[in-house]
């Protein structure tokens, strides 16, 4: 069965009501009230994620915080690069500027991400911890 998804405007909120007994989110423009669509709670998925930023001390975050730190993307692309030639793991001709990056980001992942991404295992035995 094919679900037709609302145009949202630029700005709206959410509201929750319960009405006979079933939770429904009610979706409205901001500055009218106008209601976009409403949805039974138990046809709603919500997902949360967050990111962590840990420092040893003060002088670290500020390092992490400095601008003039931080790489631009052309460089870390740049380097990145330099590294897998080096390594062998890319082809010569992937040397210069031209190559797009659909082909390089599976490379990057499987080269700089994946080996460093923690376990299902992992992921577990951190989450056994508070639950």
């Amino acid at each position: 069965e094919a679900v037709e998804i609302p145009k949202l405007p630029i700005n709206c909120s959410t509201e929750v009501e319960e009405k006979d007994g079933q939770v429904v989110w009610r979706v409205v423009e901001t500055d009218t009230r106008e209601l976009i669509c409403c949805v039974p709670e138990e046809d709603i998925r919500l997902s949360v994620s967050c990111k962590f930023h840990i420092f040893r001390n003060e002088e670290e975050a500020k390092q992490y915080e400095d601008p003039k730190a931080g790489l631009t993307p052309e460089q870390m692309i740049r380097t990145m690069k330099e590294d897998l030639l080096m390594r062998g793991k890319i082809p010569g001709d992937w040397a210069g500027e031209d190559v797009p990056l659909y082909q390089l980001g599976p490379v990057f992942y499987k080269e700089f991400i994946q080996p460093r991404a923690p376990t299902t295992q992992d992921v577990e035995k951190a989450w056994a911890k508070f639950l």
